[in-house]
């Protein structure tokens, strides 16, 4: 499937794989929609971005009602010598500070699902095509306001084979339209900063219903971590994670199959895997399925993994667990 590029610690993901051969495609034909895809990372990734101030104002809106949350977050950055966020979403408030290989957070609860989910947009969903997708076509368009080269691709995932899209700026070569799954992101009001192009506009669509709604702005700004206070009043020392082996899956029960023919519903647990190799749950990362949620949460809690190993020694990790609903 489509790599999702992001910039955040490990999340293992099971999934259920099924042998459903894809046609052949044109390799020329591939190696253009590679190139587009890189020249589209190149345009807006942020790696090697320092001293900026970035301010988002986001607005979620519930899967079964529609009823909007409002939040905020900024983010001043000195790059790889620190940052300070802050995060606001209804009831829910976090600050984090780093600086150097000290770190210091306070929140008011465990974090959001809808938080992690703003996280995958900023500053811009980029991506890159692996074995799974086959390149279809690149056709000409008008996505948005501009031209546009549109990537028509199919990929594999689970039992099914989806018919997938995404259309890049034919000037500017940002990524203009992800139409990936049940997902669709379109990204517009473009600014500049430093050499490169984000967008001012995200919006994100599930199922054809508008979920999240961005506008963001990143501006230079002189950042010294040095006048970082810590958050909850004292500075905690991190240490790189050398010689790690990520968790290892050793026992992940799925639910049972039903008979109703409905095909494989995913609902996605999120949760750490503790030093010990338990799992526990945390709250619902995705499912368009509310009525399974709670027979997911109770079984990812009896997953059991091999632990992350981080300087020799067992370690604590966040992840993702997908549990796959069949005929259910």
């Amino acid at each position: 499937m489509l790599r999702a590029c992001r910039a955040l610690g490990f999340f293992p993901v099971l999934v259920l794989t099924f042998s459903v051969p894809l046609p052949s495609e044109d390799l020329n034909l591939r190696m253009q929609a590679v190139h587009l895809m890189e020249m589209a990372n190149a345009a807006s990734l942020t790696g090697g971005l320092r001293n900026y101030r970035q301010t988002v104002s986001f607005v979620v809106y519930d899967r079964s009602t529609g009823a909007p949350t409002a939040g905020t977050f900024t983010r001043l950055s000195a790059g790889s010598a620190g940052h300070r966020d802050e995060i606001t979403f209804g009831d829910y408030h976090s600050t984090r500070a780093t600086a150097g290989n000290r770190v210091s957070a306070t929140q008011t609860a465990p974090e959001p699902a809808e938080i992690r989910d703003l996280f995958k947009q900023l500053p811009i969903r980029l991506g890159r095509f692996d074995h799974e997708d086959v390149i279809r076509s690149i056709e000409d368009s008008f996505v948005l306001g501009r031209a546009a080269r549109c990537i028509d691709f199919d990929t594999q995932f689970g039992d099914t084979l989806q018919a997938n899209q995404i259309c890049v700026d034919s000037g500017r070569a940002v990524l203009l339209r992800w139409r990936v799954g049940e997902e669709l992101v379109e990204n517009s009001e473009f600014f500049q900063i430093a050499n490169l192009w984000e967008p001012g506009h995200i919006r994100v669509f599930e199922r054809g219903a508008l979920r999240l709604e961005i506008e963001q702005q990143i501006v230079s700004a002189e950042v010294d971590p040095a006048s970082f206070t810590p958050p909850n009043g004292r500075w905690n020392t991190t240490f790189p994670c050398r010689n790690p082996r990520r968790p290892v899956a050793v026992f992940t029960p799925m639910p049972p199959a039903g008979d109703s023919g409905t095909g494989i519903v995913d609902v996605v647990v999120h949760g750490y895997i503790w030093s010990d190799g338990r799992v526990q749950p945390t709250g619902i990362e995705s499912s368009r399925r509310p009525d399974l949620n709670n027979e997911a949460l109770r079984l990812a809690a009896t997953w059991r993994f091999l632990p992350l190993i981080c300087n020799d020694e067992p370690a604590t990790t966040d992840s993702d667990f997908v549990l796959h609903f069949q005929d259910r």
